[in-house]
């Protein structure tokens, strides 16, 4: 829940996803529930405001 809670903030800081994806790149060696978490955070924030899902092979869904 923390991953989720995290990526949550995070969009709902910044208004999009960006910030997110690039703290997600620097850094690999999270804690895979973490990322899990804040990966699907993105994409609830993406898809709650009819945004496309494009994901990077830098993070778990790849």
């Amino acid at each position: 829940m923390a991953g989720y809670n995290a990526g949550r903030t995070i969009a709902l800081t910044t208004g999009s996803v960006d910030a997110g994806r690039h703290w997600l790149a620097k850094h690999p060696g999270a804690d895979s529930a973490y990322v899990a978490g804040f990966e699907w955070a993105l994409w609830d924030y993406e898809d709650a405001n009819g945004l496309g899902h494009e994901w990077s092979s830098n993070t778990a869904m790849g």
